[in-house]
């Protein structure tokens, strides 16, 4: 694998696993000015980021007035920022119906469920037009989406079928998979609430967690396959 694609499919797994990120819209009351806020995420079956904003919120009527925005994720952990992942796309958001999408918004964010349903938020999902990644000193450079941007090959129900699975079937090897570095107490249930070609996400209580698969997949049969190796691997 060139260096190329090893970042990319670095920045592919910063994109799916960082669950929340800065929106930087075009102000309204300071024209000509950035506004910045925190916003979570789940991506969609396109591999777009879908985002559950209200209608109240300053960047919600930035959108409306114009879809142009920022969104920049950034690894998690400790020591010099600079030297931590980081991802920027840049692109359009424009609101959407309430589609089949939204039950994996609501698998990652069930707190979220009320918002849409009683406060009258709505879904927006962002288009990038590139991404710029930076994995630290000199590593920076620009992508265009196809880089980026995966349709997840999982058709929903394969996904849903394989998700109920796991959760009703194998709460210890979720377990497994979340690691030692999570460390879940024996009380807290580890839930899987997504699936895709390059990764499964985890949810502990109101944490959210991606693990990378050690192979991409794009069947049901491919699914299971890597997701015993790595329930196997983990018991060793």
């Amino acid at each position: 694998m060139s260096q190329g694609d090893q970042q990319a499919r670095a920045a592919r797994q910063l994109l799916a696993g960082a669950f929340h990120g800065v929106l930087s819209t075009h102000s309204l009351e300071l024209s000509g000015y950035p506004f910045g806020s925190v916003v979570p995420y789940a991506l969609d079956q396109e591999g777009q980021p879908l985002m559950l904003l209200s209608h109240l919120s300053q960047h919600t009527k930035n959108i409306d007035a114009d879809p142009r925005c920022g969104l920049t994720v950034m690894q998690p952990g400790t020591g010099d920022v600079q030297q931590r992942a980081r991802l920027s796309a840049v692109g359009d958001v424009a609101a959407v119906d309430a589609t089949d999408d939204v039950e994996r918004f609501f698998a990652c964010f069930p707190q979220t469920r009320p918002y849409f349903e009683q406060l009258g938020f709505r879904f927006y999902r962002l288009r990038a037009l590139r991404f710029h990644w930076n994995g630290g000193f000199a590593t920076a450079r620009w992508f265009a989406p196809d880089r980026i941007v995966r349709t997840n090959p999982l058709p929903r129900e394969v996904q849903a079928r394989i998700i109920s699975h796991m959760n009703q079937d194998h709460a210890d090897v979720l377990r497994r998979y979340v690691g030692e570095a999570v460390n879940p107490g024996a009380d807290t249930a580890v839930m899987m609430v997504g699936i895709d070609a390059e990764g499964i996400d985890l949810r502990t209580a109101d944490r959210l967690h991606r693990v990378e698969l050690p192979r991409a997949i794009a069947t049901a049969e491919e699914a299971r396959e890597v997701l015993v190796a790595m329930a196997s691997a983990d018991a060793t």
